[in-house]
C-alpha cells in the first residue's frame, strides 16, 4: 500500500514534469500555458490507459462477479489517490498560467478556478472521500469485478484529451480531429 502510494506520488508529477520539459524544449514557440495544458492532458491519458487496462485485467480474472478477487483491484486504488491529488493541482496550475497575464491576485484566480471547475473538483472529492473508502474497506472482500468495471469508465479520457489538445493547437479541421470519437 505505502509503496504503491509512493509510486503514484512520484509517477504522476514526474511524468507531468517530464512532458512539460520536453514540450518546452521541442516547441519553444509555445507558451507556458500550452505546454502545461498539453502535459496535463497527456498525464490524464496515461492514467486513463492504466486504469482501463487494470479494469480489463481485473474483470477478465474474476469468473465470479461477487466473490472473484484480483490484487490489482485494491492496489490500483492506492495508485489512483496521488493521481487525483496531482490532477487537482495540475488543473489549478493550468488556470494560473492561463490568467497570470491578467494581473489577478492569487485569491481571485483560486476562486475563479473553483467556480469554473466545480464539477471536476466534486468528481475528484467524491472519488477520494467516498469511492476510495468504499473500494478499500467498506465492501470487504466482495466485488472486485465491479471495481474493474469502474476503472474501465476512463476509456474515453484519451479521446477527450486528444480532442482538447487538437482544439488548443487549432487543428479542428484536421483528419485526426474528425476521426477522433470524442
Amino acid at each position: 500500500m505505502l509503496l504503491t502510494l509512493a509510486g503514484g506520488s512520484l509517477f504522476f508529477p514526474g511524468l507531468f514534469a517530464l512532458c512539460t520539459w520536453a514540450l518546452r524544449r521541442s516547441r519553444p514557440e509555445w507558451t507556458n500555458f500550452d505546454c502545461v495544458m498539453i502535459s496535463t492532458r497527456l498525464v490524464s491519458s496515461v492514467q486513463a490507459v492504466l486504469a482501463t487496462g487494470s479494469g480489463i485485467v481485473i474483470m477478465r480474472s474474476c469468473s465470479d462477479v461477487i466473490n472473484g478477487r484480483h490484487w490489482l483491484a485494491r492496489e490500483y486504488v492506492w495508485f489512483l489517490i496521488p493521481y487525483m491529488i496531482y490532477d487537482s493541482y495540475a488543473m489549478y496550475l493550468c488556470e494560473w498560467y492561463r490568467t497570470r497575464d491578467q494581473n489577478q491576485d492569487q485569491s481571485t484566480t483560486f476562486r475563479n478556478f473553483l467556480s469554473q471547475n466545480r464539477l471536476m473538483i466534486t468528481h475528484h472529492a467524491v472519488i477520494l472521500f467516498v469511492l476510495v473508502p468504499v473500494a478499500q474497506r467498506l465492501r470487504g472482500d466482495l466485488g472486485d469485478f465491479f471495481i474493474g468495471c469502474i476503472f474501465t469508465a476512463e476509456l474515453s479520457t484519451p479521446f477527450v484529451s486528444l480532442g482538447r489538445i487538437l482544439i488548443q493547437l487549432k487543428q479542428q479541421h484536421s483528419l485526426l480531429y474528425k476521426v477522433n470519437p470524442n
